[in-house]
């Protein structure tokens, strides 16, 4: 076959070729109108223009689809990069920056390049500087290692002082026990995860006598001794127990007990068993290895008090656990040492009404609302002058309560010896006490009763000292009174204190005399100017002969060494009959009257000798 001709191009000039007619009838059809034939056209038109637009549409999505595909790979292998181990990282950047010089040196040619270069410059000595070139990486890598070394080397030291400094933040140093921090996140989890069929108890733990062998025997036999109870107290606890020390001379033992029931008794009689263990163990005396081997072991005992606190069901706080604990620990303290008691609601209701009877009191004592108030002190028949005369009065602190009426000492005192407002209450009373027994006619005198804990404060005598001088009351008209437990804990101080006072010029006397810890050493060492026996053996003497017998005998030990006998909590016209026949100088109680405030204690005062009988109790 010959292949066709080409067509010639057309030209604008050149005529149009004239279709045959049967080919143009065929082409033409029937004749139809124009605007059918431009209709039809726009038609075409439009739905040509619809399907490419579709095409491109289809096209942009597919493009698009593409690059999002793009940009989500590159993601991906960034995550990937980056999830890299620092050190696999710069290795694969090493080795990818070696096959690229690597590529490029074989695609230059580098080195018969460089061969020619140090051949062109011979004299340049080229050669010997690429030697020691070729030393230097070896040299480098020998550096990087020993670098590497002591990089690995400070990476372990560093997580050996963070293992141990974690391991400090949850155990105590001493004892090596968990502490405080660890006790409370143990206690939380068993809070949240033990079953209703169990309990959890809390036994807190607080030693006994543990300060005075602190201070006798100096902190290093204190630790040991804390070491020792922590070995005691961990070979009694279970393996899923915790013993922890809380802190000081305190414990807690963390258990977990089935329950037993309902209302956990069975959990708090096997709590009971334990704690009663415990207390066991340690009045047991501990044997303490002296260091260095220059004395003999010693031997301490000490005791302890325990609280228990069941939880069995319900949410509960860690720190509400263990102040119920504690609750229950301090009550039993207060009962006597060496107690056990569980946590009952009736305490946490008095320690409550305990914390707002304090603020109370400190508001109180800011506000100088309390009073104090006098009981008159009676010559009895064995005294100069007489019965019936007044002496003088004791002074009493009373509480003007707005909700609770005068509350009398024995519920406030004790308070204010333990949260340390003694001091501040003291010095208040006395300097009223003062101020009125200044008005009185002389030489009617002022008793005051000193607490315990004033002759550890060696600022008393300076305050006795202020409150004469700005009431200018005689310092012969004033007595203190000092039971015998004030002089027992620290006796040196206190016969530096009571020395102080006597040298002052005031009276000391010895209050309940026979209840502590009675001592002549207590009358010979100290100067005393009066003895007072307790109130305990004046109420008994008439239905106890050897009460009585007791009470003659202080009679006659006090007049044997010069001193005048006081008799307290006398009720009864008889007592103080039998009392002035065995010789008791002073009387003091109902018989002759109550506690009275200041303007009736002046009036009295005013009149002298008290009447017999009922009409004694003026006012």
């Amino acid at each position: 076959m010959y292949p066709a001709p080409p067509e010639k191009p057309r030209t604008a000039s050149s005529p149009a070729r004239p279709r045959p007619p049967w080919k143009a009838a065929a082409a033409a059809g029937p004749e139809r109108p124009r605007e059918a034939k431009t209709r039809e056209a726009k038609t075409e038109e439009a739905e040509a223009g619809e399907a490419g637009a579709g095409v491109v549409k289809a096209g942009g999505a597919e493009a698009g689809r593409r690059q999002a595909g793009r940009v989500e790979a590159r993601r991906a292998l960034r995550a990937r990069w980056r999830r890299l181990r620092r050190e696999t990282r710069d290795l694969a950047v090493v080795l990818l920056a070696y096959l690229v010089t690597t590529a490029l040196c074989l695609r230059l040619d580098a080195f018969e390049a460089l061969v020619a270069f140090v051949a062109a410059h011979e004299a340049w000595e080229i050669d010997e500087w690429l030697t020691a070139l070729l030393v230097l990486p070896f040299a480098c890598t020998a550096y990087a290692l020993r670098r590497l070394q002591d990089a690995r080397r400070e990476a372990a030291r560093r997580r050996r002082a963070e293992a141990l400094s974690r391991h400090l933040a949850v155990v105590d140093p001493l004892t090596g026990l968990p502490n405080r921090r660890r006790l409370m996140e143990a206690l939380a989890l068993r809070l949240e995860s033990h079953g209703a069929a169990e309990a959890v108890a809390v036994l807190l733990i607080d030693l006994d006598r543990f300060k005075p062998v602190n201070d006798l025997h100096g902190h290093a036999t204190g630790d040991r001794l804390l070491q020792a109870a922590a070995g005691r107290l961990a070979a009694l606890a279970r393996p899923e127990d915790m013993v922890a020390r809380l802190g000081g001379d305190e414990f807690v033992i963390l258990a977990t007990l089935e329950a037993g029931g309902p209302d956990a008794a069975g959990a708090a009689d096997t709590a009971a068993r334990l704690a009663r263990r415990v207390a066991t163990a340690l009045e047991q005396p501990f044997v303490l290895e002296e260091q260095g081997g220059g004395e003999a072991d010693r031997q301490v005992q000490v005791g302890a008090s325990l609280g228990i606190a069941i939880l069995h069901g319900g949410p509960c706080p860690p720190e509400e656990a263990l102040r119920r604990a504690d609750l229950a620990m301090y009550r039993a303290k207060a009962e006597g040492r060496g107690g056990i008691r569980i946590f009952e609601a009736e305490m946490d209701q008095r320690m409550r009404a305990r914390l707002a009877l304090e603020a109370e009191l400190r508001r109180a004592i800011a506000a100088e609302v309390l009073v104090p108030h006098f009981q008159p002190l009676v010559a009895l028949g064995a005294a100069p002058g007489g019965s019936g005369r007044l002496i003088g009065f004791e002074m009493l602190a009373r509480w003007p309560h707005p909700v609770h009426g005068l509350v009398p000492p024995d519920r406030f005192i004790p308070l204010a010896e333990e949260t340390g407002l003694i001091g501040p209450l003291t010095r208040q009373l006395l300097r009223r006490a003062c101020r009125a027994a200044a008005a009185w006619p002389a030489p009617l005198v002022l008793a005051v009763n000193v607490s315990p804990l004033q002759l550890r404060d060696r600022t008393l005598p300076a305050m006795v000292a202020e409150a004469l001088a700005e009431s200018g009351l005689p310092p012969a008209r004033l007595e203190i009174e000092l039971t015998e437990s004030a002089l027992v804990e620290n006796f040196d101080l206190a016969r530096e204190l009571l020395g102080a006072l006597k040298a002052l010029g005031i009276k000391l006397s010895l209050d309940d005399f026979g209840t502590g810890y009675s001592s002549l050493r207590h009358l010979r060492a100290l100067p005393f100017d009066k003895i007072k026996v307790d109130r305990d053996f004046i109420r008994d003497m008439t239905q106890s002969s050897e009460s009585s017998k007791i009470v003659a005998a202080v009679i006659g030990l006090s007049h044997s060494l010069g001193l005048p006998a006081v008799a307290e909590g006398i009720e009864d016209a008889g007592t103080a009959t039998r009392l002035a026949e065995m010789g008791c100088d002073i009387g003091q109680g109902w018989l002759f009257g109550r506690p009275v405030a200041e303007a009736e204690a002046a009036r009295l005062a005013a009149i002298g000798p008290l009447p017999e009988g009922p009409a004694r109790l003026a006012g």
